[in-house]
């Protein structure tokens, strides 16, 4: 196993840390490549420094104490203040080493954003992204916690916490496979759709809250065939069957452009106002990485991603 990178934390503390988290001394002297009676020897010794037992030592591995858990708060928290420290420590170097942190909602990873992280990347190579796509409600969460300094949310209602740094109209449409008997009349209204079989992301999406919205508010029921966590598998499944599902065109460029699938416009103001917004945490430091993409990011999001073109 890959040994971790060089910290500024003690070694003892470190081998606590590594053993709390997976609890197992072997674990952990794999992970340092060391002997085990090494580490043991280790947190032995730092038991004995802070008068506490740190571990329950049984069979089945080593578990946490009350007094390993006020420890491991204590160095979790040591590392999150080295970590601040070498994020500001990068800033210093104009963008040749730093981190992106993003919380996405997955309407926006099919194209978007892997367009705006390409164009970033080939100006900042050495500026790493981590990207966690979620519902719309845990990327707030996500934010709030300065888990992740950017997030990309579907509608997102007004907060006094949060920053809307810019808004993408991206109105709901109908999406189904080409030839579909949908696509023969005008743009539908939600009235008419009562009863059609669909394929439709899960609550925890924002999509499927403004879905369920405008179902009501028609008084419809669709016929859910398929419930999906992965809007990917969505759109497969819609491609090859008889199913319709809803979607903003960002979500599905390419399977349009490829002639796979065909969407239509719906009437009504509530998918019609529905948008991707760019959101910061108030009051949250950002790096120097994360405040200038998030202007790239902003532009695209205003403009479209071919602003970003060379």
């Amino acid at each position: 196993m890959t040994p971790p990178s060089p910290a500024m934390q003690p070694p003892a503390l470190r081998y606590f840390a590594e053993v709390a988290r997976s609890g197992s001394l072997r674990h952990a002297a794999e992970i340092f490549d060391i002997v085990p009676s090494a580490i043991s020897r280790q947190v032995a010794q730092l038991e004995l420094q802070l008068g506490a037992q740190l571990f329950e030592r049984s069979t089945r591995g080593m578990a946490l104490t009350e007094a390993g858990r006020v420890l491991l708060e204590h160095v979790d928290d040591g590392e999150r203040r080295l970590a601040a420290l070498r994020q500001r420590l990068d800033d210093l170097s104009e963008l040749r080493r730093g981190s992106v942190r993003l919380a996405v909602v997955e309407a926006t990873a099919h194209d978007f954003l892997p367009r705006v992280i390409d164009h970033f990347s080939r100006r900042h190579p050495g500026i790493e992204f981590r990207v966690s796509i979620l519902g719309s409600a845990e990327v707030a969460e996500r934010l709030l916690a300065h888990e992740v300094d950017v997030a990309l949310a579907f509608n997102s209602p007004s907060r006094d916490d949060l920053m809307l740094r810019a808004r993408m109209p991206q109105p709901l449409q109908l999406v189904c496979a080409p030839g579909h008997p949908l696509l023969r009349g005008g743009p539908p209204a939600m009235r008419q759709l009562d009863g059609v079989a669909a394929a439709l992301p899960d609550r925890s999406f924002g999509i499927r809250r403004l879905i369920d919205q405008a179902a009501a508010a028609a008084r419809i029921r669709l016929r859910i065939a398929l419930e999906a966590n992965s809007l990917q598998l969505i759109r497969t499944v819609v491609a090859g069957s008889d199913l319709v599902s809803f979607m903003p065109e960002m979500t599905f460029t390419r399977e349009a452009a490829a002639g796979t699938l065909a969407a239509m416009p719906l009437q009504g103001t509530a998918f019609t106002r529905a948008s991707i917004d760019v959101l910061t945490a108030r009051g949250h430091d950002l790096s120097h990485a994360a405040r200038r993409f998030v202007t790239v990011l902003a532009q695209a999001a205003r403009r479209g991603p071919g602003s970003l073109a060379d």
